[in-house]
């Protein structure tokens, strides 16, 4: 099986890592850097005191991803547009399986406008990693996780088990399962409490949601907003499953760092609008008042938008 993952942040490249133990890899991503460092170095893996680095294909040129069966997009949401324009240069063709595993909703939305339903699968892990340097991830789940996916259409049943079979046997548990709106949800409690709080507050999300006071309770605010707006979709959450939840996902990677920490710091561009900002837009289409959620978006967008103030600023 020949795969590519399009976007080789901390989690493509986590996928993609193991993936090569079983399947011939390649690796997309704009960063020169990355591209270099895996390039020179092979692909650094490590956990507490393990290490593995993978010998493993990387490109910043579409045109030499070559055609796949399988497109796994794990760009951020501000990049799915671009990540599929960028795949279809060679990478995709009418037989590739196009898998998004990407945090936040709409990116589903976005695939469709390029590509057939029965191409598409769509779902999300668990799992976390943290960038530690070009070419090197730090996995941060130290317990095992799954990851879910469903097929579009049934049309891409087939293709997606193959894909799922490959997953579990490179030791990452993955399964297909038709509750994964509930789940994606619950990812999305996750991260619009998590991801985004820990950007503003500098923290990690063992210090935002265990051992602060002061931070769990606006992430409790947060949780709560986002499973009112569940529940008005017809997405069965409480108020207190979505809380006990977060807690629980929150225990299982202890001092985890979300990617959005990483941008902030960085300066680049966040995926605020697939997260709290998509929340927010659901919540005003359904009548369900998200306060907190809309403070939050609005935080994130000001500290985009004074990325390069000569004043004191985040960093």
């Amino acid at each position: 099986m020949r795969v590519a993952v399009i976007g080789a942040g901390s989690m493509g490249s986590l996928f993609g890592g193991h993936l090569a133990d079983k399947c011939e890899v390649c690796l997309y991503s704009r960063n020169q850097a990355y591209v270099e460092a895996v390039s020179n170095n092979g692909l650094i893996m490590t956990q507490l005191d393990k290490k593995w680095v993978k010998k493993i294909g990387v490109t910043s040129d579409p045109a030499k991803i070559g055609p796949c069966d399988v497109a796994i997009i794990y760009v951020k949401g501000t990049g799915t547009d671009q990540a599929i324009q960028d795949a279809m240069v060679s990478c995709i063709t009418p037989e590739t399986l196009v898998v998004t595993l990407q945090n936040g909703i709409g990116n589903v939305e976005i695939i469709r406008k390029y590509l057939p339903a029965e191409q598409i699968a769509y779902g999300f892990s668990v799992l976390t990693s943290d960038l530690k340097a070009p070419g090197h991830i730090e996995l941060t789940t130290l317990k095992m996780v799954p990851t879910f996916v469903k097929p579009l259409t049934e049309k891409a049943a087939p293709k997606l088990k193959k894909f799922v079979d490959t997953l579990n046997e490179v030791g990452l548990e993955s399964h297909i399962t038709d509750d994964i709106d509930i789940k994606i949800w619950r990812k999305l409690l996750v991260n619009c409490s998590e991801n985004t709080l820990c950007a503003i507050l500098k923290v990690n999300v063992t210090e935002l949601m265990i051992t602060t006071p002061e931070s769990i309770e606006i992430g409790k605010q947060i949780i709560y907003e986002v499973s009112d707006v569940a529940r008005a979709k017809g997405i069965n959450i409480t108020r207190q499953e979505a809380l006990e939840y977060v807690i629980q996902v929150t225990e299982s990677v202890p001092g985890h760092v979300p990617s959005m920490v990483f941008d902030i710091g960085n300066k680049k561009p966040t995926e605020i609008d697939v997260l709290n900002g998509a929340v927010v837009a659901e919540g005003k289409r359904l009548g369900i008042p998200t306060p907190i959620n809309e403070v939050i978006v609005n935080m994130i967008k000001a500290l985009e938008k004074n990325y390069h103030s000569k004043s004191v600023h985040h960093s």
